[in-house]
């Protein structure tokens, strides 16, 4: 096995670092070495946050260059289209329908970006993360329903167990709860989609 690249973006908040964490702590469980990599921008203000995570052999370095990334996880619609580039062609995007348009841009819809997602000719699964997170029991547990989404397409090499070994370590109680049922949640969608 050579290396695997997976980009995590969004906007400031929305969980990216802690999905870079869970996923690189249990690829390291199973025996690669891996590498995260985060670049901010204004994260306190909803800026734009991307987290790299590469693993496999001999990995030199944790930034993800254009056209490498094996998969996408994209918690804006905005900041998803943004980070393209870095998919391979035979990548996956898995992207959240959370739509936040910057303040100062000039209008843009959410079909637009919808548009120019699904025109891109990369295979795309759009999923409701913040809708899901919700039935889990809080909205907050959106980026472990894309965590969930990302193990059912078969482009990280991790099972269901393998995560929830590292969330059981992270969580108690009722949070521990939400996020098993938000992981479940993300994988069983995309199962649903007829798997990748």
């Amino acid at each position: 096995m050579g290396i695997r690249s997976i980009v995590v973006t969004g906007v400031g908040g929305q969980g990216q670092i802690t999905i870079g964490t869970i996923l690189g702590q249990a690829l390291l469980r199973k025996g690669y070495n891996v590498r995260v990599g985060e670049v901010h921008g204004l994260s306190q203000r909803g800026g734009s946050v991307v987290v790299f995570v590469k693993y496999g052999k001999g990995v030199p370095s944790p930034i993800v260059t254009a056209g490498e990334a094996d998969a996408l996880i994209g918690l804006e619609m905005i900041e998803s289209l943004r980070r393209v580039p870095l998919v391979s062609r035979d990548g996956l995007l898995i992207v959240n329908e959370f739509f936040l348009p910057p303040p100062a841009s000039k209008p843009v819809s959410r079909k637009d970006v919808e548009d120019a997602l699904k025109s891109i000719g990369t295979k795309t699964v759009f999923i409701n993360a913040n809708e899901l997170a919700l039935k889990a029991g809080s909205q907050i547990a959106s980026n472990i329903v894309m965590v969930g989404a990302l193990v059912g397409s078969g482009k990280v090499d991790l099972t269901l167990e393998d995560v929830s070994n590292v969330l059981s370590e992270r969580f108690k109680g009722k949070t521990l709860e939400i996020n098993m049922n938000a992981l479940r949640m993300g994988y069983e969608y995309v199962i649903s989609q007829g798997g990748l």
